[in-house]
């Protein structure tokens, strides 16, 4: 049987160090809570999510992967905001299964070393958390990141006749969970496909978030699906939407899937994108193009803002479709 602090001490002290935190960080993992001094010039972003096994990733997911995941996913909200990630803090359930079984102290290590390879990307150190046992595993990471004061990109600032933005390409997330879970000939390997690799290992757009300050007036980041999410903007700036469906950067696999299954909304519904929608000036079109060349990442402009509060519209070559409902991924 593997005990709290025991994993707490063997694979969870060792994450509690960054650089940055040297001169925030007045107390971590070790006591009741933690102690940080907070930045004069700066506020503080807080971002919560809650990964369950058999919800947000599939049964029999490496551990390396569920643990790259969910620290992943808020650091995609940190960026969606412009904020410059900080620290995290981690609750851990474990099932009871787990806790007895013989690759235990494997499977610990490598959902350590998976969180420890993020971090490290953006220096972020763990800085306390909970771990427990229960029936199903579920990880809830908060994270929280800083931005200047006044400068967080929010939802709620999208105006008329401003333009709309993806980056990457959007359905991957979608695709790899399909490939996974039917496990069809599309590839040899399912989990050597790009499709599957983005699922189970998203990069978050952390620095198109810092970099879209003062060029984004407003963003998004797509889990949920892209109308879902979009639909999150128009409804917190009262505004409406023309997106072309045909401009979409989907893959050359997605292309595939949607010819032989002719299910042409699956790329703007499905989610575990963990892209970013951001709408901004016209005037900003070259500076976006420049961004773009510079961080080596495609920002593709898709549509519209228009005036009319919650109406969004879907265009293919021109010609509206008709969408009975914009739903994405359901947490419910």
């Amino acid at each position: 049987m593997t005990h709290e602090f025991e994993v707490i001490h063997q694979f969870f002290k060792p994450l509690s160090h960054s650089k940055q935190l040297c001169a925030s960080l007045d107390m971590g993992i070790g006591d009741d809570g933690a102690v940080l001094s907070c930045r004069p010039d700066s506020q503080l972003v807080v971002v919560t999510d809650t990964l369950i096994e058999g919800i947000h990733f599939p049964y029999g997911t490496d551990a390396y992967d569920i643990a790259w995941k969910a620290l992943a996913v808020n650091l995609s909200d940190l960026a969606a905001m412009g904020a410059a990630p900080g620290f995290f803090s981690l609750a851990l359930t474990l099932p009871k299964s787990l806790l007895s079984a013989k690759n235990s102290q494997a499977w610990l290590k490598s959902f350590s070393q998976g969180l420890a390879d993020l971090a490290e990307l953006y220096d972020m150190a763990l800085v306390g958390g909970d771990t427990t046992h229960a029936e199903h595993l579920s990880i809830t990471i908060t994270a929280q990141g800083w931005v200047e004061i006044g400068q967080a990109i929010t939802r709620g600032h999208a105006q008329p006749a401003e333009d709309i933005y993806v980056s990457g390409l959007i359905g991957e997330g979608g695709l790899g969970l399909k490939i996974v879970q039917a496990q069809t000939d599309v590839v040899a390997d399912c989990n050597e496909h790009p499709a599957v690799i983005k699922l189970n290992r998203p990069h978050p757009r952390v620095a198109l978030g810092l970099a879209l300050k003062g060029v984004a007036s407003s963003a998004i980041d797509v889990s949920d699906g892209l109308l879902a999410d979009l639909s999150h903007i128009l409804e917190a700036s009262e505004v409406g939407a023309v997106i072309e469906t045909t401009a979409i950067p989907v893959s050359a696999a997605m292309q595939q899937y949607l010819q032989k299954t002719e299910d042409w909304m699956f790329p703007f519904r499905c989610g575990d994108d963990y892209e970013l929608c951001f709408t901004a000036p016209s005037d900003k079109a070259n500076q976006i193009a420049q961004l773009a060349e510079s961080l080596g990442l495609s920002l593709t402009q898709i549509g519209k803002i228009h005036a009319e509060a919650g109406k969004l519209t879907l265009l293919k070559s021109g010609h509206e479709i008709k969408v009975q409902s914009t739903l994405g991924f359901e947490h419910f």
